[in-house]
């Protein structure tokens, strides 16, 4: 799918590979539609946008988490430009930690943005593409943990699967209405993510757990590089997008050579509890 001319609705655009994404696209000759929690971030990645010479024909900072705003928002956008051609839907927060650390708050938290979020612009959005005719394309940015049962990520994995499985379904459910669908699934990626993850049961600030971080940015790829893999999805109408090399290895091993999987899993768990017993 051609992405010059494309109506396209991005959240997460203030920082981050929904950043990224918003300054790709623009640069291809998006006409964009963008919104973050982050009010000061948007309004950034908005000024750099329209210096470079793109087009954000509207944005708005709110909370995707809340139903009503999100669909204030798409209303808003309806009546003024009409339906959408891509939705992406990029934000997303990250809180880890064992089960027993896990009270009902961060489960609720992490659901709200990570499943809720990309539900309701699923919900506001998707209907009007479809009344339209004019086919589309979905983006739903999941996880390296929607693939795999990652240790420490039981909550953060819970939104990931299922944001895989939505995907999978809509793929499906949208054929018929010629709107393609791409998940997709980054490891390791260099955004401000990484510095506002909670990890219940670890001291941020210890040795440990900066040494983890340290060894977490040294194979991360970047923002911008994960944009253009999520564009080239789009273009080429792919469904699943992996953006590292490790991760697929990972979900090869898990497919084909399970107790290699499994050895990596009981490592990497291993690793995050010596962590957490030396923080």
């Amino acid at each position: 799918m051609e992405i010059k001319g494309k109506k396209i609705f991005i959240t997460g655009a203030a920082s981050g590979i929904g950043r990224s994404t918003a300054i790709a696209t623009a640069r291809l000759g998006a006409r964009l539609f963008l919104t973050d929690i982050n009010k000061s971030g948007l309004e950034e990645t908005v000024q750099m946008i329209t210096a470079g010479g793109g087009e954000v024909c509207k944005h708005k900072a709110f909370n995707i988490a809340d139903y009503n705003e999100v669909k204030s928002f798409a209303d808003e956008i309806h009546s003024e430009f009409g339906s959408m051609d891509i939705i992406m839907n990029i934000a997303g927060i990250a809180v880890w930690g064992l089960v027993e650390n896990f009270t009902h708050s961060y489960w609720q938290k992490v659901i709200n943005v990570n499943l809720w979020g990309p539900i309701h612009s699923i919900e506001c959005f998707a209907p009007a593409m479809v009344h339209a005719g004019k086919g589309g394309h979905i983006v739903n940015v999941s996880s390296a943990a929607g693939l795999t049962g990652a240790p420490w990520h039981i909550a953060y994995s819970a939104t990931k699967w299922a944001l895989v499985g939505i995907s999978e379904v809509l793929r499906y459910d949208m054929m018929q209405h010629n709107i393609g669908v791409t998940v997709v699934c980054p490891g390791a990626v260099d955004t401000p993510l990484k510095n506002t993850i909670e990890i219940l049961g670890i001291d941020a600030n210890s040795e440990k757990m900066k040494n983890l971080k340290q060894r977490f940015s040294g194979h991360a790829i970047s923002p911008d590089k994960a944009a253009e893999l999520i564009i080239k999805g789009v273009e080429k109408k792919k469904f699943l997008v992996i953006t590292s090399f490790d991760i697929k290895a990972v979900y090869f091993f898990k497919h084909h050579f399970f107790p290699v999987y499994h050895f990596i899993m009981i490592r990497i768990s291993k690793l995050l509890n010596s962590v957490a017993a030396k923080s």
